[in-house]
């Protein structure tokens, strides 16, 4: 047995085993930072491996292609796997977390749109990104225009939004925890 066999199905076995057990965990939305990591790059890493196990094994790999129900398999996780990558029959958006959706929807809105979000008006929104360092900010701003099309930039910008002075801004309590 070759030094490169050795290694291609306990590699493949391996990078299995983690992504599927990171991922069946994150299904369950117990997931840390490492396990994120883990899932996301070992299963690039995966992809290296597979394609390496499938070279050094092409020979009973062809086989596959000769029995009608591997064929159909094989061509139906392709299918699947391009069908969902198209994007038929889902609705606009960018993906990704909530919360990043949330900031775009909001990030095109004047801060006088946005006062009563953050339970007040848009004229002290504006003294709120003026005292966080923002210049050049009026009522008609929108963060976008404050903050640039950097999501992160306007996260932060966002925050300036939410510091009132009062402890409670920006800590996931609105108006109801301050009355």
């Amino acid at each position: 047995m070759s030094t490169l066999r050795k290694f291609a199905t306990p590699l493949t076995i391996g990078t299995f085993l983690i992504v599927g057990i990171t991922g069946t965990f994150w299904y369950f939305h117990i997931v840390t930072d490492l396990g994120r990591w883990l899932h996301e790059i070992i299963g690039l890493a995966m992809m290296a491996v597979v394609v390496f196990h499938v070279v050094l094994n092409w020979r009973p790999f062809k086989l596959y292609f000769k029995r009608p129900i591997a064929l159909v398999l094989i061509l139906a996780s392709v299918a699947l796997t391009g069908y969902a990558f198209v994007g038929v029959g889902e609705t606009e958006g960018a993906g990704g977390p909530p919360n990043f959706a949330a900031f775009s929807a909001f990030s095109d809105e004047s801060l006088i749109t946005l006062g009563p979000i953050f339970d007040t008006t848009g004229e002290i929104l504006v003294t709120r990104l003026t005292d966080a360092g923002y210049s050049g900010v009026s009522p008609t701003s929108t963060i976008a225009d404050v903050a640039g099309d950097n999501v992160r930039a306007q996260m932060t910008a966002f925050s300036a939004l939410a510091a009132d002075g009062s402890g409670l801004g920006g800590n996931g309590q609105g108006a109801a925890a301050r009355n």
